[in-house]
């Protein structure tokens, strides 16, 4: 009994290391000042980039991205490395007494939402 239940466990040891993910993990280095930032990521997502560059500077974010990495380099001002990083969804930034708010709404879309009619004031029948 004790030899079934090893081998079930090596069995199951080789399953779990054989699952697809990241073994290593995201390589994140930011550098630099809030005018003049160089962030070179290795195997990271967005929201691994966004909470390395609220480590360094002053930034808060929420709303979540996909999970998908990304191997890229960022260098600018720490507005246009986020409009680089965020490529791809709609955001909002707000500048606050603590620094920059970013605010991930959603992915970007191709569809134009229209405006909603203006309501009209006056008689109604």
């Amino acid at each position: 009994m004790a030899r079934i239940a090893s081998a079930a466990l090596s069995i199951a040891a080789v399953l779990v290391a054989a699952l697809p993910g990241r073994a290593v993990g995201a390589d994140i280095r930011v550098q630099g000042s809030a005018d003049a930032v160089r962030v070179e990521a290795h195997d990271a997502t967005r929201n691994e980039i966004l909470a390395a560059l609220a480590g360094r500077f002053a930034l808060s974010y929420r709303g979540a991205t996909d999970g998908r990495s990304l191997t890229a380099t960022f260098e600018g001002p720490l507005r246009e490395v986020l409009k680089h990083v965020l490529e791809g969804y709609n955001y909002v930034i707000n500048t606050g007494d603590d620094g920059l708010e970013v605010t991930v709404v959603s992915p970007e879309s191709n569809v134009a939402v229209p405006p909603p009619r203006p309501v009209t004031r006056g008689r109604q029948e």
